[in-house]
Order: structure tokens, then sequence, then C-alpha cells
């Protein structure tokens, strides 16, 4: 080991334990002067960033202050410790990066249940402290070794009541039935959803998806070509519908609501055969916040914070307990609402955690 990284091991143990209280501030920044790192840049830099706060790694935009607002903001008040928010995007490969260097800067990352999966055989996860973390705040299946599923999103599609308002189309057999529902398809261009959705579309029942038939999905897929186009972001797949590209168009469930009321209800939701993804938090190896980021984990399951990330962004509570709290107005847009829960079809991480890649890299070749 060299002498650069045993000093920076132990500025980040003595971090943490300054943080846990078994270390004073006089002793925690003379470990920082003995170890090369300045008092004043360690008040400002990332010493002092492991002693005294939790950093949450997403994606932006309204996530961002949702989750500071539903999360950060009663963790704070509990605990006396602030939630700061990196945007840049938790990617596989950049947690892998981050933490094969050792220069962990982030204490969880708002993920999917895959990436859990994935990172966490790779050896690049801490597991989740369930001795703090309540398993029975979890939809069962979802409280994961390396992961934690706290909210649900989901890919549904929206359809022109001008066009199809008669004869409404009511799964995703009809999406792909581009004869007796003419127009413009919008699909997600990373196959999460789009290849499950093909399979339904080709006869395949919901309890037999996996392990995905790639080739059967991706010739339906192909069977369309002609009459799709594909989005890259929920802003993209909006805008696809606002501008009249296309008369039927998969989106984000999140998303509908405000689609509807920009279209004054001319396009409306089908949650039928909707794919349900459970999002997870997961912390990477190494995390400067050392134990207090199970804290922060468990702030994200209690009911009133779910609900309020439904309220404000859209995603669905995974506690089983605020099922029935959804506000009515809602329930309709819910993933684990009472009148959705039966309906969806629940996406397989284990699948997609070992087959993604390949997965996502076939359905560029066949949309190409």
């Amino acid at each position: 080991m060299t002498d650069k990284k045993m000093m920076q091991e132990a500025l980040v143990d003595g971090a943490r334990a300054f943080k846990a209280g078994t270390m004073n501030r006089r002793s925690f920044l003379t470990l920082c002067v003995m170890t090369g790192f300045a008092s004043s840049a360690v008040m400002s830099g990332d010493a002092h960033a492991a002693a005294d706060q939790i950093v949450l790694w997403n994606w932006g935009g309204d996530a961002e202050a949702c989750h500071g607002s539903a999360i950060g903001r009663p963790f704070t008040d509990a605990t006396g410790i602030p939630l700061r928010i990196d945007t840049s995007g938790p990617l596989q490969g950049k947690i892998r990066a981050m933490v094969d260097s050792d220069n962990v800067t982030a204490d969880v990352a708002d993920a999917d249940a895959f990436d859990a999966i994935a990172l966490g055989a790779s050896g690049h996860l801490e597991p989740i402290d369930y001795g703090v973390v309540d398993k029975s705040k979890v939809l069962d299946g979802y409280a994961m070794e390396y992961g934690v599923s706290v909210i649900f999103y989901g890919y549904a599609f929206m359809y022109d009541t001008e066009a199809f308002g008669d004869t409404p189309p009511t799964g995703w057999a009809d999406f792909f039935d581009t004869a007796k529902f003419p127009g413009k398809r919008s699909l997600y261009k990373w196959a999460n959803g789009a290849l499950e959705a093909a399979l339904m579309a080709d006869g395949v029942a919901k309890d037999a998806l996996y392990p995905l038939d790639m080739d059967r999905a991706l010739t339906k897929i192909k069977s369309i070509k002609d009459d799709s186009v594909y989005w890259g972001s929920g802003s993209e797949a909006h805008s696809m519908i606002l501008n009249g590209e296309v008369s039927m168009g998969m989106v984000w469930q999140n998303r509908a609501l405000a689609i509807e009321e920009d279209t004054d209800g001319r396009f409306k939701l089908v949650m039928n055969e909707a794919l349900a993804m459970p999002g997870a938090y997961i912390v990477p190896r190494g995390n400067p916040g050392g134990a207090d980021v199970m804290k922060f984990i468990a702030q994200a399951l209690e009911v009133e914070s779910q609900l309020e990330i439904l309220s404000c962004l859209g995603m669905t509570p995974s506690n089983p307990a605020a099922f029935a709290k959804i506000p009515e107005e809602l329930i309709p847009y819910a993933i684990t609402s009472a009148e959705n829960i039966e309906r969806v079809v629940f996406n397989d991480p284990e699948w997609w955690a070992k087959n993604g890649g390949d997965a996502v890299n076939a359905f560029l070749e066949a949309i190409s």
C-alpha cells in the first residue's frame, strides 16, 4: 500500500470517527495536518464533507428538489446532518471507477434495482444494514442485500383520444397493431420496457416474460420500425406527444398527468401491462458518510417521505403502509395503487443485471 493511500484511509477513518463522536474536533484537525491536509482545506473540502454531510447522487431536475424536501429535510431535522445532492448521474461505470480509484465522493446513489445486483456482485457496494433499515417498510422482494427499492416508476403508454376515442387501445398488443391503430409510435431507445412490451404484444403471458426471448422481442419491434420514433429522455417523450409527432407514445408513467393536462385531456394513459421498475438506493463501498447513510435510507422509507416523493415527483411508494394513503387524484398514475398493482408487470432486476448491456446493444442495432 502506498503512503498516499495509507494517509487517505487514515483521514477517512478519522472523519468517520469524528462524525460518530468517538474522535474530538481537535484530534480530527490534528490528523488532517499529519496527513497533509491544511485545516482550511479540510473544513471546506472532502474530509469535512465526510464528517458533516450525506451526499446523494441522482440525475437532477425535479428529482433534486423533491428528494431534498421529502427525504433530506426530515433527515436533517432528525439528525442535524445536512444533505448535499450531486446531479451528475450515477451510471454503473462511474460508480465502479469511483470505488476502484479509492476516490468515493457519494454516500448513496439513486439508481435501479438491477444496478444494486450488478454492482453488489462486483464488490462495489456496501451491504444494506437491516438493523437500521426496516425491511417491513419495503414491498416483499425489494429489500435486497445491496440496495433498497425506495420508489417504483414505470413504462406505460398514452394514446390520442381524437384518433382512437371510439375504440381505445387497452394494452401493448394494440400499441403494436399499426393496422387497427395507425400512426407513429414512440419508444424508449434504451430497451428498458420496450422488450417486455413487444413480447406481451406478441402473446407472451405477463408471468412468463423472463428470461426475455430477445429474438422474438426484436422481431416484434422491427415489425413497427417504420412507424416508430425513439426518445432518450422524459422531456423528449413529452414533447413528441405535445408536438403531434405520435398517436401513441411510451412514457414514464410519472409524466402522464402533466401530459394529460398539457393536452387538455386529449392524450390518455394506459396503465394495463405497464412495466413496473424498482428504483433502488445503493451505497458505494467506502462512502465517506459511513453508517449515517443507513439512517438516511431509513428516512426515505417513512410514509410521509414516500407520499411527498409521489406528490412532488410522481414516483410511487415502495412502503406498503403508504399504498392506501395515495391521494385519490394520483391513484390512476401510481404503480402500487390498488387500481394498478395487479395490472402492472414487475421488472426482473436479476435478468437485467446479467443481460442489460447485451440487451441494450441488440436493441440499438435493431432500431438503427
